[in-house]
Parts: C-alpha cells; structure tokens; sequence
C-alpha cells in the first residue's frame, strides 16, 4: 500500500497510529519530533504525513510547511490536534495540502481518514502497490 511517516512525540499514541497502519498493509517510518521526521521527508520513499500538531522543537505545522515548500509531501498531510482551536488552524494546514484530525480518536477511524486521503490524492509514490 503506501509508506507513512508517522511524526509524534508521544511513544504510546505513536506506537498504536503504527501498529493500527501495519495492520491494513502500509508501511510505516517513525519519527518522535518534526525535525527527525523532516530529515525522513527529505530522505525520500514517503506517500502522507500523519503528524502531531504539538511537538517540541518543531510543531506539526511547521513540519507541514517545510514538507510542501520542498515539495516532499505530493499527497499531502494528516495532522492530529487535541487543541480547541482546531478551526483556527485548518485553513493554515488546508493551505498546505494538509487537514486536521482531532484527538482523541478512534484507530479505524484515523485509517478511514488515511485511505481516503490516500485515494483522493494518489500520485505516483502511492502507485507502489
């Protein structure tokens, strides 16, 4: 299916959006801040972004920012967002290909997210099979 980074600060919530892809057949990189995880974009071989808006260092947004400035992000960005002005902060991430989905949540619910993501911006990456 598609490579995903998954970029979170926090191991458990990190480990379980991980697990829950590998299940429905992606591969999954993991990066525990927005520095590591942009160092991973650039590397190259990512499909989408699920990424934490609230990081140390670098936050999710910034991350999304630079991923599109470089053009390291052709199917855009998931970012995850317990913070109560989500819809302050959707039209930034909108604007850069990418769109917010809200914390808590549910596993299948964030895969739902993810494979629609996936199908309504394929491009060649996710062409992989």
């Amino acid at each position: 299916m598609a490579v995903i980074l998954v970029a979170e600060d926090d191991v458990h919530i990190l480990h379980v959006v991980a697990l829950w892809l590998k299940r429905n057949g992606h591969q999954v990189s993991e990066a525990r801040n927005g520095s590591d995880a942009l160092h991973r974009l650039r590397a190259g071989g990512i499909d989408l972004l699920v990424s934490d808006i609230n990081m140390p260092g670098m936050s999710g947004i910034e991350l999304l920012q630079a991923g599109k400035a470089e053009g390291l992000l052709p199917n855009g960005a998931i970012l995850l967002s317990s913070r109560c002005d989500q819809k302050e902060i959707a039209d930034a991430i909108r604007t850069n290909g990418g769109v917010v989905h809200p914390k808590p949540f549910s596993p299948s619910r964030l895969i739902q997210v993810i494979e629609d993501k996936l199908a309504v911006v394929a491009g060649p990456a996710s062409a992989r099979g």
